[in-house]
């Protein structure tokens, strides 16, 4: 499809996107709102902020270099697309979508959908259609699913526990000795069924199970995300980065206490300090001004508990688009390490696996230059009866081998809620 930045807008320009509102009598025939059409071939995104369900495509937007070959001519693609937007919402009208990989040189792609269901956190909903010279009539079908769900599953972490244990003291090590500051190292588990896995069924269970987090599907890559990369409506910005991990219990005084002792965990506001620090000093430059809390409160989520920091600030008329923002500040420290070009050489060299998408870019934006992005973690990858969970800790001086291990099995546990049903 599109893989030039030179050619992609003049081929673009064939395309017309067609955005209409839908009105009550047509949602009232989606049970639970427009999530009913997510089902197994959908590329789903779901979020208290915008919901964008999407089938088929228009046009796929290669990055044969990836993210670091650019991608702010995804915007101009978009652009160039010929639109009648009735609603005019962010996520109305072409939007590109999808999942980019950890590695910001490894080829990826976005995918700009034939048909795009969007709802706003108002109720508002539409559906954009996008054709070549004439955008089609829009179709809304239920997902309906009829394939039996496994009820036999085999789990295989992808190391021992003494060997990835052992790959934790050694970044510990190089970390005193001085080489780098942070490094998040991680860790996979696979997962057999008996059946395919049913992908509609685990998406209805993470939307019970994480109803603040971004619930997404790409090709078989889904997860729950409760990081937020960058959010951009018009110039206002947002970013939410976590760092810092405790377990949360079933007893609420316990985990009061709990919260206590993760805010004056020097260990963990270091970790977390790190990261901030970071999205920060990559969101100044674009900024009329930015608001950065001096101090992290408590995210607390179904199982675990994190330190995070709500990052707020006005762009300057100039500032680009959101996938370009969230470009600039991928790899933050809370994925990858500090300093970044240490950390990166440290994981090529002894992590042990291929991250792919765990860890890279999810989301949406649209031709305005609005969009959401959130980091790909909580997540599995998902290939018929087979799917590979991938859970990481930042590791820094202090850190414990057992401990880290520990906060895998915890992080872990969101994807293992979901898929595994004995």
């Amino acid at each position: 499809m599109f893989s030039s930045s030179v050619d992609a807008p003049r081929e673009a320009a064939r395309l017309v996107a067609r955005t209409i509102r839908l009105d009550a009598d047509t949602l009232a025939r989606l049970p639970g709102g427009v999530s009913a059409l997510a089902g197994d071939d959908a590329r789903v995104w779901m979020h208290p902020s915008a919901q964008l369900i999407a089938h088929g495509v228009a046009a796929r937007l290669e990055l044969p270099h990836g993210v670091e070959g650019g991608v702010g001519w995804i915007r101009e693609v978009l652009s160039s697309i010929g639109a009648a937007d009735a609603v005019g919402r962010p996520g109305c009208g072409p939007v590109a979508l999808g999942a980019l990989p950890f590695d910001r040189k490894e080829p990826a792609a976005l995918i700009v959908p034939a048909q795009l269901v969007g709802m706003a956190p108002d109720g508002t909903a539409w559906v954009t259609t996008i054709g070549d010279g004439a955008a089609p009539a829009p179709r809304l079908e239920r997902a309906e699913g009829h394939r039996r769900s496994p009820d036999s599953f085999t789990l295989r972490s992808a190391l021992p526990h003494d060997e990835w244990c052992a790959r934790i003291a050694h970044a510990v090590a190089d970390i005193q000795r001085g080489d780098l500051s942070k490094v998040v190292v991680a860790r996979a588990v696979d997962v057999e069924a008996n059946r395919p896995i049913v992908v509609e069924e685990v998406l209805r269970r993470l939307t019970a199970l994480y109803p603040s987090c971004a619930i997404f599907h790409f090709d078989g890559f889904l997860g729950a995300s409760p990081e937020l990369l960058l959010s951009r409506r018009a110039r206002a910005v947002s970013s939410h980065p976590l760092a810092g991990t405790y377990a949360v219990s079933a007893d609420v005084d316990a985990d009061r206490r709990f919260s206590e002792v993760l805010r004056k965990s020097a260990k963990d506001q270091r970790e977390h300090r790190f990261v901030v620090e970071a999205v920060a000093a990559a969101l100044a430059p674009e900024c009329a001004s930015l608001d950065v809390p001096s101090e992290p409160s408590i995210l607390s989520l179904r199982n675990v508990m994190h330190l995070g920091t709500s990052i707020h600030g006005q762009l300057k008329e100039t500032a680009p688009d959101a996938l370009t923002l969230a470009a600039r500040l991928h790899p933050t420290p809370a994925v990858c390490g500090t300093p970044r070009d240490a950390a990166e050489a440290w994981l090529g060299a002894h992590e042990g696996i291929r991250r792919g998408l765990y860890a890279g870019l999810v989301g949406w934006v649209d031709a305005r230059g609005d969009g959401d992005w959130f980091i790909g973690i909580r997540s599995a990858t998902v290939d018929g009866a087979r799917a590979r969970m991938v859970a990481g800790v930042g590791v820094v001086a202090g850190s414990s081998p057992e401990a880290e291990l520990v906060e895998t099995q915890l992080k872990l546990q969101a994807m293992l809620a979901a898929i595994i049903r004995p």
